[in-house]
């Protein structure tokens, strides 16, 4: 009795030599081009109405979510060219905006820190009225480029992990006036 085993293989063999001929002959699409911008943001505690001594331990530039009345929050936002992967200044943006419910901030690029920089990125502050509703404080953030593209930072969506502003009032501190000569 003979085996049909040989013919069983030949055609097995066939059969996966020619769908592997069709799956390489089928187009891949090119990948596209990423044209949004991309934004990293945080924010931190900005020096406003901080006692010299919280200034001298480092509380200012501190990441936090939750601010209290009278204080400053400071966005700091780097954007990123997704056809470079490179941080783009203020040459290659024409606007960076913080988007708050009553007002518009535009943000400004420079050194960080100011007296002795390490890195360049974009900022803008907001003083935390004592008025101010209490509660998820939502913002976005657009920043537009020189060529037209454009990018969106939108915070996360668990509420513990936004901006917040707290029912604490911290007291308004005064500057000292600089000494004259």
């Amino acid at each position: 009795m003979r085996t049909k085993l040989p013919s069983a293989v030949a055609l097995g063999v066939a059969a996966g030599l020619l769908l592997a001929a069709c799956q390489a002959a089928a187009p891949t699409p090119a990948p596209t081009a990423a044209v949004d911008l991309v934004l990293v943001a945080d924010t931190v505690q900005g020096p406003a109405n901080l006692t010299p001594e919280e200034k001298a331990s480092g509380a200012v530039c501190v990441q936090k979510n939750r601010f209290a009345k009278n204080e400053e929050i400071v966005w700091r936002v780097r954007v990123i060219d997704p056809a470079t992967g490179e941080a783009m200044d203020d040459q290659a943006l024409s606007s960076v905006v913080v988007h708050l419910p009553d007002q518009d901030l535009d943000l400004h690029y420079g050194p960080h820190p100011r007296d002795n920089p390490v890195d360049f990125f974009w900022t803008t502050a907001f003083d935390v009225p004592e008025t101010y509703p209490t509660g998820l404080l939502a913002y976005t953030i657009d920043a537009t480029a020189a060529d037209g593209r454009t990018g969106t930072y939108n915070q996360f969506g668990v509420a513990l992990a936004q901006l917040q502003v707290t029912d604490e009032v911290r007291p308004v501190i005064t500057p000292a006036p600089s000494p004259t000569t």
